[in-house]
């Protein structure tokens, strides 16, 4: 039996690199999923099997899924899975490994066996461990359709010009875009959800409008072939992979 589970977590050292694997413990990123800060919940569990895999799109279908980091026993077959936030719906991952692990039994659940996948966001940025049951093979869209249902919203326009051309990116969760309706008569516009700004890309803005929104002023930037993207969700300069 001590032979079994010494050869279980060797392997999960040689799937698993330095970081993520047996030595150590997975660095404790700041996910852009999660709205607050979660305290870490910890669980450690019986570790059955590891393996690498093909790089594979993946999205969450419903829900807000668990993110875990995970620990490695070195001399074990043993992991530590740690709390560290959520994901969200209408964002791509890509799933590069994965482990089965054997759940504790309590008084009202026997144990079982639930896979993991290790995870990253396009950019990088966002990367843990979640339950493969959350998650759904190929890659996210936004339909025209949904993106029609969403209601459009006047606001009171503060102000409006052109600006010289400028490059921005994000980090992180997704933007919306917007379309704008400019009142001919008043001081007016409306903006209506055409849908997400694409992954790692550079985009450059031309135009810039402040608008009175819950009695703040709140700043827009306007993006070549996109759309009206709030400018406190995007970063200026040219993108970068390791963003």
């Amino acid at each position: 039996m001590m032979k079994k589970l010494a050869m279980i977590a060797a392997a999960a050292a040689m799937v698993l690199p330095l970081g993520l694997g047996a030595i150590a413990p997975e660095k404790a990123e700041t996910t852009a999923f999660a709205a607050t800060k979660v305290a870490a919940k910890k669980t450690t569990l019986t570790l059955l099997s590891s393996q690498s895999l093909k790089k594979t799109a993946y999205h969450v279908k419903s829900g807000k899924p668990v993110l875990y980091s995970a620990a490695f026993a070195a001399d074990r077959a043993k992991v530590t899975l740690a709390k560290k936030g959520t994901l969200a719906t209408g964002k791509t991952y890509y799933a590069t490994k994965k482990i089965v692990v054997k759940t504790k039994a309590t008084k009202r659940a026997a144990a079982k066996k639930v896979a993991y996948a290790y995870i990253k966001s396009t950019n990088g940025k966002v990367k843990g461990w979640v339950a493969c049951s959350k998650l759904v093979a190929g890659k996210a869209t936004v339909t025209a359709k949904a993106a029609d249902k969403i209601a459009s919203k006047t606001y009171t326009l503060v102000s409006a010009k052109a600006i010289k051309k400028a490059a921005y990116h994000f980090k992180g969760t997704q933007p919306a875009v917007f379309t704008g309706k400019f009142a001919a008569d008043r001081a007016k516009v409306t903006l209506t959800k055409k849908g997400l700004l694409p992954e790692s890309k550079t985009y450059t803005a031309t135009k810039k409008m402040t608008i009175k929104k819950n009695k703040k002023n709140v700043k827009y930037l306007y993006i070549s072939k996109q759309g009206w993207v709030k400018a406190s969700t995007l970063t200026a300069g040219k993108f970068m992979a390791a963003d």
